[in-house]
């Protein structure tokens, strides 16, 4: 399969229902063993939910095989958490492919694309929590690791995290 295969398309509203199944069906898969078995499962319903401002930010995109969903990502210019916004630096959001479809370039499409937006958009650094797991693709996409971080998840619920940092320019 080849990338001219992979539909990338700007998220709505009316797919958080398509994006909270393929989160959950990647994170469940993904993260396990990367993370404390009680963490871990608290944290899932959680971080495996759509989120919908970012399904309304127009900068949240979905990656489609033959029609159906297959990896999704995004950024945005406002810090996940706390809404913090520097200028020129971005972020990128909930990113994930779905098990079925790994190594087939989607996130690495995903993240392109992205990228190429953000820097349309006037960013020249570009920011990412990452989880556990995903620290070689950011890495190898170009990311470094500044440190490890603690995210919180809802109340209660806090995960660790890589941030990591890539230019831009």
């Amino acid at each position: 399969m080849g990338r001219d295969s992979i539909i990338i398309r700007t998220a709505t509203p009316d797919d958080e229902t398509i994006l909270s199944d393929l989160l959950a069906a990647a994170y469940g898969e993904l993260a396990r063993g990367s993370y404390e078995t009680e963490a871990l499962a608290a944290a899932l319903p959680l971080m495996s939910r759509a989120n919908p401002k970012l399904l309304a930010s127009g900068s949240y995109y979905i990656a489609e095989i033959d029609g159906a969903a297959a990896g999704c990502g995004g950024w945005t210019i406002d810090k996940p958490g706390s809404g913090e916004i520097i200028e020129g630096v971005g972020h990128i959001r909930h990113f994930a492919t779905h098990p079925a479809h790994l190594r087939k370039g989607i996130a690495r499409l995903l993240l392109e694309h992205c990228l190429a937006e953000a820097r349309a958009a006037g960013v020249n650094t570009m920011m990412s929590q990452s989880t556990l797991p995903a620290e070689k693709f950011y890495a190898a996409a170009g990311f470094r690791r500044i440190g490890l971080i603690e995210v919180e998840m809802g109340p209660g619920v806090v995960l660790p995290a890589v941030e990591m940092q890539r230019p831009l320019a």
